[in-house]
């Protein structure tokens, strides 16, 4: 009877608000934050339900706002004492939003968690802590954007849906096992699922057994981001990529979405590891096979892929095996290769190429094995002004066996 009365009392409005603006006056005391949360009830099964949660950021904007979240307290001590410890926790509306302002290395989150840690250190009282043992999203929003960038929103999600356990904020570390993820993102690809077990600190971000699936699309394998924070402002010259991925096949035309140098109606199976910077990017172990029946098996490294400036691209790969036709090689990539492939390699039909070869906007140099419909080709090529293909210059030496010439300049 009592419990139904102190339900009832707490179901007051202005008892609700009150306890709202008890709670949040403590918090911005202890952290020098600019929290607010509208009304704090309870339930009759003994669940605290929060409504409007407010989280301004150091520059008076929005950093998180929550529309209504429901959860249960395990130890009243360890958060009277500032130690967030939750069961369950379920938050409807979600709008989080991280920004890199402009001029600035940090971004508004990171400045936020590094404001609780720091203060609360101050109190001596160990780093701030947050936990649940399992968490649910409903219908939230998240965007990332960066005011140092040409383009500044980087990331728009809406319909966000989340569920995962074990998760922690502990001073600036955060970890969770992510369950279920899926979203929409605002240039049209559906993520339908994600799962992963992953952790960020102010040096790295890592997503262990990761697993994306798109209506289209599978990928799976293990992503690691490693940073100092004055890197992310440069995010493709200096943050550091290790990945590998397995038995991952992918539709073009999503990946088109984020890198839009590929061929579309392809789909590409393959298996990797990359290391480096996203504009020097080593690939090793490649394996892939295109639905158009395009085989490419070797390691590549990739200088300068997302560097808007002209005519600075650089590729060399050693190839173990590389099968294709010179339609389909040029269908898949039409603007990295396609340019610089000769037309006359159309005569050649089928071929497999086995050796190193390195491209970049203005030449190519080719020692190369090549098994072509019409025979067999052993060359050590350079190539120049590729960008005029069909009147390039030619130097090195060529060795031909079998070679049908007649078919090759379509002179029988």
């Amino acid at each position: 009877m009592l419990f139904v009365i102190v339900v009832l009392i707490f179901s007051i409005p202005a008892v609700q608000t009150g306890l709202g603006n008890y709670a949040t006056k403590r918090i911005n005391n202890q952290y020098g934050t600019n929290i607010n949360i509208n009304k704090i009830g309870l339930q009759f099964n003994g669940d605290v339900e929060l409504k409007n949660i407010y989280i301004e950021d150091y520059k008076q904007d929005t950093l998180i706002h929550i529309t209504e979240l429901n959860t249960s307290i395990l130890n009243f001590k360890n958060l009277y004492s500032g130690d967030l410890v939750f069961g369950d926790i379920d938050i409807i509306d979600l709008v989080f939003n991280i920004k890199t302002y402009k001029d600035a290395n940090d971004t508004n989150l990171n400045i936020f968690v590094a404001k609780l840690d720091r203060n609360k250190k101050n109190k001596k009282k160990g780093k701030f802590l947050l936990s649940s043992s399992d968490v649910s999203i409903y219908n939230g929003i998240f965007t990332l954007s960066d005011e140092n960038k040409e383009t500044v929103k980087r990331l728009d999600f809406n319909n966000l849906n989340i569920n995962a356990t074990n998760f922690l904020i502990n001073g600036s570390d955060v970890s969770a096992r992510i369950n279920t993820l899926s979203f929409n993102d605002s240039r049209g690809v559906a993520v339908k699922n994600m799962t992963t077990n992953f952790s960020y600190t102010l040096t790295d971000m890592t997503f262990a057994n990761l697993d994306i699936r798109t209506p289209n699309s599978v990928l799976k394998g293990n992503l690691k981001f490693l940073y100092q924070r004055e890197d992310l402002k440069f995010f493709v010259d200096k943050v550091k990529v290790e990945a590998n991925f397995r038995d991952s096949n992918i539709l073009l035309n999503e990946l088109n979405t984020f890198y839009n140098e590929f061929g579309d109606n392809q789909y590409a199976q393959f298996s990797v590891n990359l290391s480096g910077t996203l504009n020097n990017l080593q690939t090793r172990n490649l394996r892939l096979n295109t639905s158009t029946d395009t085989r490419i098996y070797g390691n590549i490294l990739f200088k300068n892929l997302f560097n808007p400036e002209a005519n600075n691209f650089y590729m060399n790969g050693n190839f173990s095996n590389l099968s294709s036709t010179y339609k389909d090689l040029k269908r898949l990539l039409p603007n990295v290769l396609g340019e610089s492939m000769p037309s006359a390699f159309n005569n050649l039909g089928k071929f497999t190429i086995v050796g190193n070869s390195q491209i970049t906007s203005s030449k190519i140099i080719a020692d190369i094995e090549i098994d072509t419909q019409i025979g067999f080709v052993d060359s050590n090529l350079e190539i120049n002004k590729i960008n005029d293909i069909n009147n390039a210059k030619y130097e090195g030496n060529i060795k031909l066996e079998a070679f049908d010439f007649g078919a090759y300049l379509e002179d029988p």
